[in-house]
């Protein structure tokens, strides 16, 4: 599986390690983690939804794009590139010890948030079957232990994929998301329109402003996966449980008669990613929307993120349910879908309930 962490000599694992969910084997993967940061290693961590197994793996550096094999990683903004943490070293290997991506400098207000909903419905107003969603930031002082932090997030949310990753461009993430957004499976590709939420175990009929939402979602996904080349279907719709909150979950699958090339997948990427359910419809004026309306930078917060082997063989979850962290403070993103029929502090309310979510999960350094 590699070279084990030595802190005596601080290398690279150069290719995944693999821990299983125990505590003496969470010991350990927590401090791979922590090695790995004190040393200013790229390196990740992640674990899929229901699984036992832990894949841990660092590197001196990272490359730009997708196609190597390793741990993929995709900011926000679609114009921009992935770039990938390598399973082997690579002769393109992109070396830094500066962190480009900072946390933004203050939290969003409520006033702030207040006003950028106001901005995104008077956009919709031209657009009455649209949505645009509003994003806030939250930074808090204090240290996280990112090792012990996942660890705790394994444990917490088992139906969630629970990852870390840090790279000189993206900076340090740690999240527990809820949301697939493309893997392989059988002869072709599947993922999910997830959307609208409420508080967890709620009894009463989802009502219409989220069911909008998630119906945008999810014919937007089906449109996508069609101008592709791939006979896409949704399957039947269920509550999805992620902590204190549920969504309205679709799953979808796709097959198609061309192979999958890299360029092809990139391509795929590239119009789906971000998805309404983090962005918008129509997605150029949602962009610019968000651009114009929020105080901060979303980075890598509603790109995706997860291992790819082969054009063929991959599994990619959406960068959401998660906290940037720097040495002594950390920011927590959240957001929600934004239409005509949204009330400001209901938004406000259900992003409180989503930040909650996390934060109640991430250990703070003792020292």
């Amino acid at each position: 599986m590699g070279i084990r962490y030595n802190r005596d000599t601080h290398r690279a694992t150069n290719g995944p390690m693999i821990f299983f969910s125990d505590p003496s084997a969470e010991i350990d993967l927590a401090d791979e983690i922590r090695g790995a940061i004190s040393s200013q290693l790229s390196f990740y961590a992640y674990r899929r939804p229901g699984d036992m197994m832990i894949s841990f793996g660092s590197s001196e550096g990272y490359v730009d794009g997708i196609g190597v094999p390793g741990f993929v990683i995709s900011p926000f903004d679609p114009t921009q590139s992935a770039l990938t943490i390598p399973y082997s070293p690579s002769k393109d290997m992109i070396r830094s010890a500066t962190i480009e991506a900072a946390i933004p400098k203050r939290s969003t207000t409520e006033k702030e948030h207040e006003s950028e909903i106001a901005l995104i419905q008077k956009k919709l107003l031209n657009y009455a079957d649209g949505k645009i969603v509003a994003a806030r930031v939250i930074v808090e002082e204090g240290g996280v232990d990112v090792g012990a932090s996942f660890c705790n997030l394994c444990h917490r949310y088992p139906s969630a994929f629970v990852y870390a990753f840090s790279t000189p461009k993206s900076g340090c993430w740690i999240g527990a998301s809820p949301e697939l957004l493309l893997e392989t499976s059988g002869n072709g590709i599947s993922t999910m329109s997830l959307a609208g939420t409420r508080p967890a175990g709620t009894q009463n009929d989802w009502d219409e402003k989220n069911i909008e939402e998630q119906r945008i979602v999810t014919e937007y996904i089906l449109h996508t996966l069609q101008s592709h080349g791939f006979e896409a279907v949704a399957e039947r719709t269920y509550p999805k449980e992620a902590g204190s909150v549920e969504h309205i979950c679709t799953p979808i699958v796709a097959n198609t008669s061309t192979l999958l090339s890299c360029s092809r997948l990139q391509s795929l990427l590239t119009d789906l990613s971000p998805t309404p359910a983090l962005c918008g419809r129509p997605k150029d004026i949602a962009l610019a929307t968000i651009r114009e309306g929020e105080h901060f930078d979303r980075g890598f917060y509603g790109g995706f993120c997860g291992q790819f082997r082969a054009s063929n063989d991959f599994n990619f979850y959406v960068n959401l349910r998660c906290s940037q962290v720097e040495a002594a403070k950390y920011a927590l993103y959240v957001g929600g879908g934004i239409t005509l029929k949204s009330i400001p502090y209901e938004e406000w309310e259900e992003t409180e309930m989503k930040a909650s979510t996390l934060k109640s999960c991430l250990i703070l350094d003792s020292l």
